[in-house]
């Protein structure tokens, strides 16, 4: 580990799992969470890695030049950070886990995209005549395993060992050979998506004159389901869902007014869950789209303010969303919502100097943070971590939290 690196000290509750990460205000920024580790960006490129159990500090890269933290991979034998990034070209530099020395730098190419696939790191080109180009790479030693190169790359998702294209027609190849495992025809333009619930499976959304998830094996590329959502969700609502639980799909946007949850699951057409809407009277529309917590939906507006609605609507009918005043039991509040995250049970609010936990409908806790906005990342099914700085603004600190009450190491 580097000698001059920012003062940094970590507090943690014994055997509570949760813990506080401190350094001088302005050096650290927001967490990845990435193979059991929390990668934190500081400052002067750096990148620290914490063990997101026990908060224990595991190592300290030395400095990078203008790397992408947040879009980091880890792969089995490396943390892959891009670096010295522009629209054409991308630089990587791979980290060892254990020890956060480089294990080797790959100078700019035109493989701006990288996504890990076990020992092997796969990189694709997103613009320009090299918008077709993929590659492998071993992810410990940087050396190139095979290249391929179609007409275009849409779409690209890691299944284990596999990665699964979307070319005009949807491709496995082997991401440690490249070897091309099977080729299927697809329904027409669409995107790749991965089920939240283990599965060996991918779903390909496809847009047509309705709304199609074609779900298949990752192994064969056979079809195992294909189900049709209703017209109007096409026509209003043009958008990818996200797929909750494998079985639920959740479609909404910003801009609109009105959230629709399906089950899709083993179903020839959807089946109808829930879609609440905003009321024509609130002078407003969502900000981002919604998520999904437990059995709540949750959303914020333009306007600052978060609304939730329950995911069993009657038959599907529809029922206006329900504001959610942002005060906790203790009293504290927090003002101006600007960013929402959802883990399994809790949704997680940030806004103007504080965070807050959200359960069944109900704020659990606000935490004052003196930060104007700091994106609360899940952390398992019962902890969330988010970023704080001291009154006097001489300390930064990043929570690993209770999910359920905000408590922390402090």
């Amino acid at each position: 580990m580097a000698d001059d690196i920012p003062q940094l000290t970590v507090r943690a509750h014994e055997g509570s799992r949760l813990w506080t990460l401190r350094a001088p205000a302005g050096t650290m920024f927001g967490p990845v969470v990435a193979g059991g580790s929390v990668h934190v960006p500081l400052a002067e490129g750096r990148i620290v890695a914490l063990d997101a159990h026990s908060g224990g500090l595991l190592w300290c890269s030395r400095p990078l030049t203008d790397p992408d933290p947040q879009a980091l991979a880890r792969a089995d034998g490396a943390v892959v950070v891009p670096v010295r990034r522009d629209a054409e070209r991308c630089g990587f530099t791979a980290l060892d886990p254990a020890s956060g020395e480089v294990l080797w730098e790959r100078r700019k190419s035109p493989l701006v995209r990288l996504a890990a696939a076990g020992p092997t790191v796969v990189l694709w080109g997103e613009a320009g005549e090299d918008r077709g180009r993929i590659a492998g790479v071993d992810a410990r030693t940087g050396e190139t395993l095979w290249e391929d190169e179609f007409s275009r790359i849409w779409d690209l998702l890691v299944c284990g060992p596999r990665v699964v294209l979307d070319v005009g027609d949807l491709r496995a190849l082997d991401a440690r050979t490249g070897e091309e495992l099977w080729t299927q025809e697809s329904a027409g333009f669409g995107a790749l998506l991965r089920p939240e619930a283990p599965s060996d499976s991918v779903v390909f959304h496809c847009w047509s004159s309705h709304a199609v998830l074609s779900v298949r094996a990752t192994g064969t590329g056979e079809e195992i389901s294909r189900t049709r959502f209703p017209r109007r969700t096409v026509e209003r609502l043009t958008y990818d869902p996200a797929l909750v639980d494998g079985e639920r799909a959740l479609f909404s946007a910003p801009l609109k007014r009105r959230i629709r949850l399906y089950a899709y699951a083993g179903r020839d057409r959807a089946e109808p869950l829930a879609s609440p809407s905003l009321g024509w009277w609130r002078f407003t529309s969502l900000s981002e789209r919604a998520v999904c917590a437990g059995d709540r939906l949750y959303a914020l507006t333009w306007r600052r303010r978060l609304y939730q609605a329950g995911t069993n609507g009657t038959n599907g009918g529809r029922h206006l969303m329900q504001p959610v005043g942002l005060t906790a039991p203790d009293g504290r509040t927090l003002r101006e919502p600007s960013v929402l995250a959802a883990g399994p049970e809790h949704a997680f609010v940030g806004g103007d100097g504080a965070v807050a936990g959200v359960r069944d409908g109900e704020v659990r806790w606000v935490v004052p943070t003196n930060l104007w906005r700091g994106t609360p990342v899940p952390l398992g099914t019962d902890r969330v971590l988010f970023r704080s700085v001291t009154e006097d603004g001489r300390w930064a600190g990043l929570h690993c939290a209770d999910a359920d009450t905000g408590r922390r190491h402090h």
